[in-house]
């Protein structure tokens, strides 16, 4: 939660645990995959979350210093608002958890930055002129070699 770990480290480390059955508690398996779903994957970047995900994180990471059982949810449900815990008075009763626990405070320029990869910022139409000029050249060279 420092953001300096990058996606594809953060997956290695959390993929000991997100399958059902790499765990025998069932809490640490839901939470593993609450960071899974999190972040994206297919590029390796820093991680960067929205405030109301870093707002999940604060909460797991108090959770997971509890003895609590988190309760059961459906993966393609919304997170509850205070998921893991059970409810709101369950979660600020152990609210001081997360305190105790010395993370930063959320920073958008730290852990809300955006990943955009570099062909994601090429305009449509820039990208179609070039991808249409490289083949205007192919098929011009292989015409051009196959008259001479």
């Amino acid at each position: 939660m420092r953001g300096e770990i990058r996606s594809r480290a953060f997956d290695d480390r959390n993929s000991l645990y997100c399958e059902q059955g790499r765990s025998p508690d069932r809490s640490l398996v839901e939470i593993s995959y609450l960071l899974w779903t999190i972040h994206d994957d297919f590029i390796d970047h820093p991680i960067s979350v929205s405030p109301e995900a870093w707002a999940a994180l604060e909460r797991s990471v108090a959770f997971l210093r509890t003895d609590l059982e988190a309760p059961a949810k459906t993966r393609r449900a919304p997170v509850p608002p205070a998921w893991p815990f059970h409810d709101e008075p369950e979660w600020l009763a152990h609210e001081h958890l997360i305190r105790d626990s010395r993370i930063p405070e959320y920073d958008p320029a730290i852990h809300g930055r955006v990943f955009q990869p570099w062909w994601n910022r090429i305009p449509t139409t820039v990208g179609l002129a070039v991808i249409f000029g490289l083949l205007a050249v192919t098929v011009l060279t292989f015409a051009l070699c196959r008259g001479l």
